[in-house]
């Protein structure tokens, strides 16, 4: 809609902004927010001042619902223009420091907690250099007003914390100064226990269907209340401290053990809340590479951390039982091997994780038998193709970040990784012979990364490749046929003499795969240059060039 209709959209919520009523003004201002924050910043460009100067003179309404929907919305074009708001700084930060100055009175809370809101966002938008001495005012208005809060629910506290990461990614390493002051209630609040109550008689039950923020799980003859409240906030400080552990890296040392021990790890197993499961898996190795950056991967502390780290990712692995969450769990366990690098995973570490991605893989088969069984039994027309979709997607995300797993442990230990990984050959053979192309691709790519990174001893495994390379470079779906020829390239380089026969043999169907009738397509363009790649590094140059001379 924004990219089609921005012109017929705005061109008819503008005018409404002069309303002379002011409940049509917010809700005018707050339909620009629905816009705009999808809206690409070369679509807003052209229309940044007529927005800014009628939002301005929202900023001068006498109701304060209006005034705080247009700093809510000023706040969202900044997001969304990003350096092109820029022009619009001088004119709104001296108003927005007004707003953070004045004196903390209640009734003007959400008007200063919305103040600074649009000012971080600002000042992410337009970056350091711009700001100047405003970055650094602003950090210490922010401190002001973190100082002087003392009610609990204070709604300003919630702002704050966004506003912090705000200006932590403002600020990169002049940032760290304040960390002393920012960090305490962002632990705390991280480190949240879940809020549950059994619900045993009616009238308590009613007191909590009325309150919000509150779920309700029915478990067996009790009613269990759990204050989702809660568990929102605590997800919110665990993604705000994985941006200061990202930005500031060695920096944010002083805060990663007590952060792993007590929010990270036990938030992997937090079954009350899926998003604080993510969002600890998201944290984890970004704290490490914090560890690491201080202390170098082969220092004691940093080896022991990452020790037992990998046991406790390895051990959730078995453990979660949401397929998008697992997803995540590998994701996490992929990018803290490769944070904790070479030779970084033991025997049993490898036997572990394979162990808990057979079962992984099991129960796959278990769910695509299950869909095949269900989908056979529906009548025509009573095909309900989206929660269909959905499971499919989870699982394609699952495989993908599997995949991903095998691709980093065998780029960070070779062949010693072959012995436990050689027990999950079966379900890659059921891959490389399905009708799915998805499968077949997991499989050519995981055969890829085997010629990769064991070399030579990859030729013990050539009756799982030959097969699969073969079919794949002339498989009609571009992705296995990239796949297939580039492993084909790679068996070239790095396979040695005992691939050397198979290779020379390969270079006709290279050739033959660059000239598949979609060669030149976008979608196939990918597959067509690995085979052209590949078919250059095994020897067959000559031919390619009259391949490619017949193009032109």
């Amino acid at each position: 809609m924004q990219e089609k209709y921005h012109s017929i959209v705005l061109g008819n919520i503008l005018p409404v902004l002069d309303s002379t009523e002011p409940r049509v003004q917010a809700h005018a201002a707050a339909a620009l927010v629905n816009f705009c924050e999808e809206a690409e910043k070369e679509i807003l460009e052209p229309y940044l001042e007529e927005l800014l100067r009628r939002l301005l003179q929202l900023l001068r309404s006498p109701k304060r619902f209006v005034q705080e929907q247009a700093l809510s919305t000023i706040a969202t074009i900044a997001d969304s223009a990003e350096a092109a708001f820029g022009q619009f700084y001088d004119t709104l930060m001296p108003l927005l420091f007004n707003v953070l100055n004045e004196e903390q009175s209640k009734e003007f809370r959400i008007l200063r907690a919305k103040a600074m809101e649009c000012a971080t966002l600002i000042a992410l938008a337009v970056g350091k250099e711009k700001m100047g001495q405003d970055a650094l005012a602003l950090v210490q208005l922010l401190g002001n007003i973190q100082q002087n809060i003392t009610d609990a629910d204070d709604p300003q506290s919630s702002y704050l914390l966004h506003c912090w990461g705000r200006m932590c990614r403002v600020l990169n390493q002049d940032f760290v100064p304040y960390l002393p002051g920012v960090m305490p209630p962002l632990l705390q609040v991280a480190s949240a226990k879940a809020d549950v109550q059994i619900l045993d008689d009616e009238e308590q039950l009613r007191q909590v269907e009325q309150d919000v923020g509150w779920e309700l799980v029915p478990l067996k003859d009790k009613i269990i209340g759990i204050r989702t409240s809660v568990l929102e906030d605590k997800n919110t400080a665990i993604e705000l401290i994985t941006i200061y552990a990202q930005v500031l890296a060695a920096a944010f040392e002083p805060y990663v053990v007590e952060t792993l021990e007590k929010i990270a790890i036990p938030g992997l197993a937090f079954f009350f809340h899926d998003p604080v499961r993510v969002s600890s898996a998201n944290l984890i190795p970004q704290l490490l590479n914090s560890y690491k950056k201080a202390h170098g991967d082969q220092a004691t502390e940093f080896l022991q951390m990452w020790s037992k780290t990998a046991e406790k990712l390895i051990e959730v692995l078995s453990a979660e039982p949401a397929i998008d969450t697992l997803a995540e769990m590998f994701q996490c366990f992929y990018e803290s091997v490769e944070v904790a690098g070479k030779n970084s995973l033991t025997p049993a570490h490898m036997q572990a994780f394979i162990a808990s991605a057979k079962s992984s893989l099991e129960d796959y088969q278990t769910r695509v038998k299950r869909r095949m069984e269900e989908k056979a039994e529906l009548e025509d027309g009573d095909d309900d193709t989206y929660s269909y979709d959905i499971e499919v997607e989870e699982d394609q995300n699952l495989l993908s970040d599997m995949n991903k797993a095998f691709h980093i442990i065998f780029k960070n230990h070779g062949p010693a990784f072959l012995p436990a990984w050689e027990q999950l050959l079966s379900f890659y053979d059921a891959f490389i012979t399905s009708q799915d192309p998805t499968q077949r691709q997991w499989a050519i790519c995981i055969m890829d990364d085997v010629l990769e990174f064991c070399g030579e001893q990859s030729w013990s495994y050539k009756d799982h490749i030959l097969q699969p390379l073969i079919n794949g470079m002339l498989d009609e779906n571009a992705a296995n046929r990239q796949a297939a020829c580039y492993g084909v390239g790679i068996a070239a380089q790095k396979g040695g003499l005992a691939w050397s026969e198979f290779v020379a043999a390969s270079i006709p169907t290279l050739l033959q795969a660059t000239r598949h009738a979609k060669a030149r397509t976008q979608e196939h363009i990918f597959a067509t240059e690995n085979a052209s790649a590949s078919a250059e590094s095994t020897g067959g140059c000559g031919e390619l060039v009259q391949h490619f001379a017949y193009y032109q």
